[in-house]
């Protein structure tokens, strides 16, 4: 009975054996079989991309070399245009050949930029990128607007302002971008009617593009009445960057504005934008402000103070601010020639807060 259960027992542990030595062979095929395919198909795609890579060099050559092609450079470029023609219907080397471009285009202009466009419009690839912009996913939209932006398809400005109140933040900042690259200062007509507020980055953006263009004397007021508290605020900071001297009693308005930011930059613009009058509009205003606003107000005070506002000057160096205080005795050191001797007296009789900051201006003075 012993001998019959060990042989079976034995023949169990065979078959067991036997079991994960197959499964063992089945799985090294299999890895095998996986890493032929994957070679395979590894080679294939490399095959692809380089062909792909051929055809982009190819245009973007002949794109920067526009002026010196013959006739059979244009014959050899018209074989790249069908190759790659008959390749745009595969999503890959659509998306492929369009980055290509796009990034040339980026660092190219005058008439190899305008070769570049062509090849672009030739390919059909603008219309996939206006295909896009209806897409659900934000991402792809945004990059089709930065796409059609960069390859300077102004033909499609009408399509791409739909886009500068869309929901999606990205979508609008990337529409908006494309408007004033396009038409520059004019191209801020969207301020008229967006109803989503213009960040801080954005506005910083939208900044920077315009310095790269002309300036232009385009209507900037009607922005302070906007419902956008956004959309005034960068007003101001038109304004202020454009000194634009006209606007000071629109600006002056927005002192009294509901929003405590529009209020904050109006008294920054007016420290750049100044009348013989707006130290007083500041002084009128000062006790219904709060620190912050407060301080912007004697900050502003050493440009726009005078003599004739010692006497608020000195009643603010009893504030409990220092950073106040320091910006008061700063505008009383500008105001007037007999400014600085007065503070010096002032100091004499005062905490010895108001010592320092007296040193520190001299400081300042010597340097």
């Amino acid at each position: 009975m012993a001998g019959r259960l060990l042989t079976y027992l034995i023949k169990i542990s065979w078959s067991v054996q036997n079991i994960a030595v197959a499964a063992v062979v089945a799985l090294m095929t299999c890895l095998l079989v996986f890493m032929l395919l994957y070679m395979y198909v590894k080679s294939v795609r490399e095959k692809k991309q380089h062909k792909w890579r051929m055809i982009s060099d190819m245009l973007i050559n002949k794109a920067i070399f526009y002026e010196d092609r013959d006739e059979i450079e244009d014959q050899i470029l018209a074989s790249v245009l069908e190759a790659a023609q008959k390749l745009i219907v595969n999503r890959y080397f659509r998306k492929f050949i369009a980055g290509e471009l796009v990034s040339a285009k980026k660092n190219i202009s005058g008439a190899s930029a305008d070769s570049l466009k062509q090849f672009y419009l030739q390919l059909g690839l603008d219309k996939y990128a206006l295909k896009n912009l209806e897409s659900r996913q934000w991402y792809v939209k945004a990059e089709a607007i930065q796409e059609l932006t960069i390859m300077h398809t102004d033909e499609f400005i009408d399509q791409l302002h739909t886009h500068t109140n869309d929901k999606n933040e990205y979508v609008r900042m990337e529409a908006q971008a494309a408007m004033v690259q396009f038409k520059g200062f004019d191209g801020l007509d969207f301020l008229n009617s967006i109803s989503y507020p213009l960040s801080n980055w954005q506005q910083i953006k939208l900044l920077q593009l315009l310095s790269l263009k002309p300036p232009s004397t385009i209507n900037i007021d009607k922005w302070f009445k906007s419902d956008n508290n956004s959309v005034v605020i960068f007003a101001l900071k038109l304004a202020r960057n454009y000194h634009r001297f006209e606007l000071h009693d629109a600006i002056t308005e927005c002192l009294d504005h509901e929003n405590a930011d529009v209020r904050y930059e109006a008294i920054r613009c007016l420290n750049e934008i100044y009348t013989d009058e707006t130290a007083d509009h500041l002084i009128s205003r000062f006790l219904q402000q709060g620190l912050k606003h407060q301080v912007a107000i004697a900050r502003a005070m050493q440009n726009v103070g005078s003599k004739k506002d010692e006497l608020f000057l000195f009643d603010l160096l009893k504030h409990e601010s220092d950073e106040l205080k320091l910006h008061a005795a700063r505008a009383l050191a500008n105001a007037s020639k007999e400014g600085l001797l007065s503070l010096e007296k002032y100091s004499k009789e005062s905490e010895e807060a108001i010592s320092q900051i007296l040193m520190h201006i001299k400081g300042e003075n010597a340097a």
